[in-house]
């Protein structure tokens, strides 16, 4: 066997278990002007203001309370606008629409904090119920869209999110509480 016979078997060889298959060119480890595509799902990281609103909770929230959840969500893909949309015991076997949403536009950073308002997610609980919830916020790179678009078909309902093919999201939860009204 001549020798460049014998350097490409060895060649396939070394291919076929994997030893020999470095990159040439290094990849580009910059994070710069590159779109992280559509695998790049938003990431919740935290939420404040601490200790109120830190995860997992329980949040304790008045009827009507005026303070405002901030999320720090972290997006490779920069030129996203983030879209967050809070759920109340979204996993029950009739899932309700959210009941508040909040959004970041673009920054150039892939950390963004969004402010989301909490005055309205006591509203679905009876004035009586001061039992544990589940507050689940929905994090998105791309926006949510209404049941009735045709574009929403299949997808799941009050979460349905246009261009859901690119579409990347997370999730994250707390236990939440209401108390009961203050009576005037």
């Amino acid at each position: 066997m001549s020798s460049w016979a014998t350097l490409l078997v060895v060649l396939q060889v070394l291919a076929f278990v994997g030893i020999g298959t470095a990159c040439i060119f290094p990849p580009d480890l910059e994070v710069g002007d590159v779109d992280a595509g559509p695998g790049s799902s938003p990431v919740i990281l935290s939420a404040g203001p601490a200790p109120d609103f830190l995860f997992p909770g329980p949040l304790i929230l008045d009827r009507q309370d005026p303070r405002t959840l901030s999320l720090t969500i972290l997006d490779n893909d920069v030129d996203d606008v983030l879209h967050v949309r809070l759920y109340i015991d979204y996993g029950r076997p009739n899932p309700e629409p959210h009941y508040a949403e909040c959004q970041a536009a673009p920054t150039g950073e892939a950390t963004r904090v969004l402010a989301c308002p909490v005055n309205v997610l006591c509203n679905p609980i009876a004035d009586t119920d001061q039992g544990d919830h589940v507050l689940e916020a929905m994090a998105s790179d791309r926006e949510f869209i209404a049941d009735s678009d045709p574009a929403a078909e299949g997808q799941d309902l009050f979460r349905a999110l246009r261009d859901p093919s690119r579409a990347a999201f997370s999730f994250r939860s707390w236990v939440m509480r209401c108390n009961a009204p203050v009576e005037i």
